[in-house]
C-alpha cells in the first residue's frame, strides 16, 4: 500500500512541478527544464523521487524532492540526503535544493533538516528543507486554488475551530471546483481521496463521485493493476488448491493401499483440514514410509 502513495503522490506533483517548484522553492519565476534520472549511476537501486533542472533568479540548479509518507525507518532521512545531494551535485555540478515533504501529521518532528561536521580544517554540512504537511495553513492553499497541492490538504492544517468533517468537504468542494481539465480533476480527487483517509475517516471521501475520478489517467492505470494482480493471485490461488488436492488424494491413496481403509477413513477429515501444501506433501512422504498407521497418526496429530 506504501507502494501505492509514493506512485500517486510522484505522479500528482510532477504534473504540476511548476506550481510545486514555486512552493517549496518560495520563488515565483521558476522554470522546470528538465527531468533528471537519478536511478543508472547509482551502485545500489536508490531513486530520488522527484529530481527537476530548475532555472529561477538567473541561474540553473537541482531540485530534489523527496515524499516521505512516515518517518524514515531504515536510514536517517539526513543520511539519505547526503547521498542523494552529494550524487547530484557530483553529477550535475549544480547548486541542489532539497526538499522532504511528510504526509502523516506524526511523521518528520524529528528531522533535523541537515547535518554537519567539522574537525583539524575538515568541514562539511548539508542543510535541506523539511516540509510538514500538518504544518501548512490549509485554507491558505485552498483560497490560493494551487491545483498540485489541494490532494494534500486535507492533511494540512485546518482553521481553528473547524471540525475536520467540514474541514474535508471544503477541500474536496476546492478541488471540484477548481479550473483544470477533466482528467486532472480527476487525479487530484483521486490524490485527495488516497492521502485523506490516511487520518480521516474513509466514509467522508464516498461522497467525491467516482465518474469525476474515472476520468484520470492515473485512476484508470491504477484499477487495472489491481485487476491484473486480481486475477494473477487467483491463478496463483487455483494452481495452489489444485496441488493440495492432489497432494491429498495421493496421500488417500497411499493410506489406503497399505492400511484397513475404516481406519483411513477415520483420518480423513483431519487430513481435508489442512491447508498447508507442504505439510501435505510431508505427509505424503511420511506414509509412503511409515510402517503402522498408529505411527502415521501420530505425526499427523503432533
Amino acid at each position: 500500500m506504501a507502494q501505492e502513495y509514493d506512485t500517486a503522490g510522484k505522479d500528482i506533483l510532477n504534473e504540476q512541478i511548476n506550481e510545486i517548484a514555486q512552493f517549496v522553492l518560495n520563488v515565483s519565476d521558476v522554470q522546470v527544464l528538465a527531468d533528471l534520472d537519478t536511478e543508472q549511476q547509482l551502485v545500489r537501486a536508490f531513486r530520488a523521487d522527484i529530481t527537476k533542472r530548475v532555472h529561477f533568479n538567473g541561474h540553473d540548479a537541482v531540485l530534489h524532492i523527496e515524499l516521505q509518507l512516515r518517518d524514515s525507518t531504515e536510514k536517517p532521512m539526513w543520511a539519505r540526503n547526503a547521498h542523494y545531494h552529494g550524487y547530484l551535485v557530483g553529477e550535475h555540478q549544480l547548486p541542489v535544493y532539497s526538499n522532504v515533504i511528510y504526509f502523516h501529521p506524526s511523521a518528520g518532528k524529528n528531522d533535523p533538516g541537515g547535518y554537519e561536521y567539522s574537525w583539524n580544517g575538515y568541514d562539511y554540512r548539508l542543510n535541506y528543507k523539511v516540509i510538514r504537511l500538518i504544518e501548512i495553513e490549509g485554507q491558505t492553499i485552498l483560497d490560493a486554488q494551487t491545483p498540485g497541492l489541494l490532494p494534500f490538504t486535507p492533511l494540512m492544517k485546518p482553521p481553528d475551530d473547524m471540525p475536520l468533517d467540514r474541514w474535508v468537504q471544503q477541500c474536496i468542494d476546492a478541488t471540484i471546483n477548481v479550473s483544470v481539465d477533466s482528467p486532472t480533476k480527476g487525479t487530484l480527487l483521486y490524490g485527495l481521496s488516497l492521502f485523506g483517509e490516511l487520518v480521516h475517516d474513509p466514509s467522508l471521501f464516498e461522497q467525491i463521485p467516482e465518474a469525476i475520478m474515472q476520468e484520470s489517467p492515473f485512476w484508470q492505470r491504477q484499477r487495472e493493476k489491481f485487476m491484473a494482480q486480481g486475477i494473477e493471485q487467483g491463478i496463483e490461488q487455483g494452481i495452489e488448491q489444485g496441488a493440495k488436492a492432489a497432494t491429498l488424494k495421493n496421500l488417500l491413496v497411499v493410506l489406503n493401499t497399505k492400511f484397513h481403509v475404516e481406519a483411513v477413513r477415520a483420518l480423513t477429515p483431519a487430513l481435508k483440514n489442512i491447508d498447508d501444501l507442504q505439510r501435505l506433501e510431508q505427509l505424503l512422504l511420511i506414509a509412503v514410509n511409515v510402517k503402522s498407521l498408529e505411527d502415521f497418526t501420530e505425526v499427523l496429530f503432533e
